[in-house]
């Protein structure tokens, strides 16, 4: 069927306010920071296939999860199995494709007045603790996947009964903060039902067929829109790699992420073999995500105005052996994931720079990851999970400085609130600020980097979750690297110790934890930076006068 790119356009406005709404309904449900104020989670519509259709929220690397997720829970539940009113969860990444045990899936089957299945309602989001070997499911001694907590396949959460007790009961026995993670869980599987809802009602007012000609027609554009960004890119192959520090087994051997672009007319190949084998500790990377990382890279660099649906695969093939960082096989742990996706992110990004310079632009800050602090009893008399994502800031590009304190990747800035900490938790937050001379130098500098100190007010388990703290990002056409990221414990301490990139430790009341986190990598010469440009940044305090004196070449005060 052909329908009208009028309707078309009419029919994707309403599948965007759809996305919205469930995101909107997501957020404003969820129970934990971590959800409403972090917003770590998406909301989105797949077709009958799986194939992802809408993404709403600011983690766009969970396209293909979604994908595989809803074929998983077709597999599971083929035909007749699946009912109107069903809604279903899963969280074991090699079977639904999400980035690691902590980042649950709800799915929502919607169909027509006539019993038809038109899609799927879905959603990602992050829990506070699935068990684990320790509080925050995503441990630094995590050897296998088994070590990270709570394993679903697709199971049937909620039917037209009610939501499942005995799923209930199977999650709440399972995690440290059962409360706070089954109101997460409700407030997914919820927002899912309502886009399956509105999915419903949208077919109904326009007809299945022609909402199913609109959809394909909505991925056919974007994956048209791509093809004709790389056909008017030259012929030719590029190639970058970075390094993770380690993978929390073996801390004297890091690993390399490797890509190699290859653009031959309107398709791009990226060849990942030349990767590491996959590692021993929590640092590996589900397919899907490496595969999404990079679409994302390209969409980035072709034109960020294309949507972000399936049609953006099309135009890509990938070459992912088994058994590497970014491709590992069961059991390998992959709680530790985002500092090595967002390695392939900037590696892509250098890679596609390399093939067309014009949209080059310096790698984020590689010191991404997260702190998770468990509490044994909380003001409210029960256990409770801090778990605060660590951001770093986008590199400088041919146009302009990068942006500062900005998740790569995902292009959102996620740091709860210092009230919403204090106010839940036993911790005081004694500093957050931006890190004087954390960006990387250039003509157009990279985004600097932050500090963020707690103070714990009892006893409690710490895990840290950082990244490249020896091998910072680097710069491009003659920018500098960032400073490296540091994790200190107890720096105003006689003796204060400086943590590894994965860590796990008892601390106690008192005690003080400092991320200095990376700034972005610099683009182009420093000493070809516009005068007023330095002034501006010594007053602000993003450089030093002494950095403005011996990187960038000026002389300047602070006044």
């Amino acid at each position: 069927m052909s329908i009208d790119p009028i309707t078309t356009e009419v029919i994707a406005s309403r599948l965007t306010e759809i996305a919205g709404s469930m995101d909107y309904a997501l957020y404003h449900s969820g129970y934990s920071p971590i959800l409403r104020e972090s917003k770590d989670g998406t909301a989105g519509l797949t077709d009958a296939s799986g194939r992802i259709v809408m993404l709403s929220g600011g983690l766009l690397y969970h396209a293909l999860a979604y994908e595989q997720a809803v074929r998983e829970v077709l597999r599971r539940y083929p035909g007749p199995a699946m009912k109107p009113g069903d809604s279903f969860i899963a969280n074991d990444p090699y079977l639904a494709g999400n980035a690691h045990a902590p980042d649950m899936v709800a799915v929502s089957p919607a169909f027509s007045d006539a019993g038809e299945l038109l899609g799927f309602g879905v959603s990602i989001a992050h829990k506070a603790d699935i068990g684990g070997i320790v509080p925050g499911s995503s441990g630094a001694a995590a050897r296998e996947i088994y070590h990270d907590g709570l394993l679903l396949p697709a199971v049937r959460f909620q039917s037209t009964e009610g939501v499942d007790g005995a799923i209930e009961a199977i999650v709440r026995n399972n995690s440290r903060a059962p409360d706070m993670v089954l109101g997460d869980i409700r407030a997914q599987v919820g927002c899912t039902r309502l886009g399956a809802e509105r999915l419903t009602e949208l077919a109904a007012e326009y007809g299945t067929a022609t909402l199913a000609s609109a959809i394909d027609g909505l991925i056919a554009v974007t994956a048209q829109r791509l093809r004709n960004e790389l056909a008017q890119w030259p012929d030719a192959s590029g190639e970058a790699e970075g390094f993770l520090d380690h993978d929390g087994a073996d801390p004297d051997r890091r690993l390399r992420i490797h890509v190699r672009a290859e653009k031959r007319g309107d398709v791009m190949h990226f060849d990942f073999s030349q990767t590491d084998p996959q590692a021993a500790g929590p640092v590996n990377l589900v397919e899907t995500i490496t595969r999404a990382a990079s679409l994302l890279a390209l969409v980035a660099t072709a034109d960020p105005a294309i949507r972000v649906n399936a049609g953006v695969a099309e135009a890509v093939r990938f070459t992912l052996p088994e058994g590497l960082v970014v491709s590992p096989q069961r059991p390998a742990t992959v709680n530790h994931y985002y500092p090595t996706a967002h390695l392939v992110y900037c590696c892509v990004l250098a890679a596609l720079g390399r093939l067309n310079p014009d949209r080059a632009i310096a790698p984020s800050g590689l010191g991404t990851g997260a702190v998770s602090i468990g509490f044994q009893k909380t003001r409210t008399g029960k256990p409770a999970v801090l778990y605060e994502l660590l951001v770093t800031s986008l590199g400088g590009s041919t146009r302009q400085d990068g942006a500062s304190i900005v998740a790569p990747m995902s292009h959102f800035t996620p740091s709860t609130p210092v009230e919403i900490v204090e106010g839940e938790y036993p911790v005081r937050i004694r500093s957050f600020d931006i890190l004087t001379d954390s960006a990387g130098a250039g003509r157009h500098r990279g985004g600097t980097g932050y500090v963020r100190e707690y103070e714990v007010l009892d006893d409690c388990t710490l895990t840290v979750r950082s990244s490249n703290h020896r091998n910072p990002a680097w710069g491009v056409l003659g920018g500098q690297s960032p400073s490296p990221t540091r994790v200190i414990l107890n720096p105003d301490s006689a003796a204060p110790e400086v943590l590894g990139a994965i860590v796990t430790r008892s601390l106690r009341k008192g005690d003080v934890l400092r991320c200095e986190q990376s700034g972005g990598g610099g683009f182009g010469e420093p000493r070809e930076r516009a005068d007023e440009d330095v002034r501006r940044d010594v007053r602000d305090g993003y450089i030093s006068v002494e950095a403005a004196r011996s990187i960038y070449g000026r002389e300047t005060e602070t006044a």
